[in-house]
């Protein structure tokens, strides 16, 4: 029976030991953390057809982390579990007020307020650049603890502010703003891959880090970027540093985590709580 249950445990993919505490905020914007059993070495979760990051507790333990969607209706959701057979497991997504934001752009910021037709050409050229580094999906867990603030800044805007830009509803805010000067240097957040760094039009200079299995952190706004695609990064690296560019007001580092290419709150990963 021994040698068995060693042979299980050698079998186990070496990306599933590793464990990310995040508590259950099944809120818009935040975490359901779904436990579920099993016996399977690689077991599966997909929500609304979407793979989900999942985590081996211990022995049969496993838990789905699955992002909500900032715009998510409030009841009962489901997450698709793929082991031996298909099942299903539900939860709860329970209402989160967000407050409002208003900004007003002036003079040349007026453009990310309503793009002329040579903005938009370049906006929908960039959507699908954006769209993939969202989507990407790596078997291979690259960070194995909490993340980091990427800077020490205070936070100007918190996540998930319903915002006004001239009076004119946009979406809400999907990461945290962190202030600082520019040139401040930014960290990596968590272990990972570079799959994009770039300049475009609404988010300036960016930096897209895959940590595996959708869990991806994003950095807006930069004045430098420093690292290049392919490139692997350990948590604490420098990555950029705080800038102007884009859709920015002021100097400021917008902060954003992806889970199953839904924005989440970044503190959830950070300091656990909203």
């Amino acid at each position: 029976m021994k040698k068995t249950k060693l042979l299980l445990f050698l079998l186990l993919p070496l990306s599933v030991l590793a464990n990310i505490n995040v508590k259950h905020t099944p809120i818009p914007g935040g975490i359901a953390v779904v436990d579920f059993y099993t016996n399977h070495s690689n077991p599966k979760a997909f929500y609304n057809q979407v793979p989900v990051y999942t985590q081996r507790v211990n022995n049969t333990h496993w838990q789905a982390l699955v992002g909500i969607p900032l715009l998510a209706k409030i009841g009962e959701k489901k997450i698709i579990i793929k082991d031996f057979s298909t099942r299903h497991i539900a939860f709860k997504v329970t209402e989160h007020n967000y407050k409002k934001q208003y900004i007003t752009l002036k003079g040349k910021n007026k453009k990310y307020v309503n793009p002329n037709l040579l903005h938009m050409d370049r906006i929908n050229q960039e959507r699908p650049i954006l769209s993939k580094a969202r989507k990407v999906f790596s078997n291979t867990i690259m960070n194995k603890e909490a993340f980091i603030r990427p800077v020490s800044g205070v936070t100007t805007s918190p996540f998930g502010f319903k915002r006004f830009y001239n009076g004119q509803a946009r979406r809400p805010h999907t990461g945290l703003d962190y202030a600082g000067d520019i040139g401040t240097k930014i960290k990596a957040s968590g272990g990972g891959k570079v799959i994009v760094s770039d300049e475009f039009f609404f988010n300036g200079n960016a930096v897209f880090i895959d940590h595996g299995q959708g869990l991806i952190s994003v950095y807006i706004h930069m004045n430098k970027r420093l690292v290049v695609p392919g490139q692997i990064v350990k948590q604490g690296d420098i990555i950029g540093t705080i800038g102007q560019t884009g859709r920015a007001t002021g100097p400021h580092l917008h902060f954003g985590v992806y889970l199953n290419q839904t924005v989440v709150n970044p503190n959830l990963l950070i300091n656990h709580e909203i």
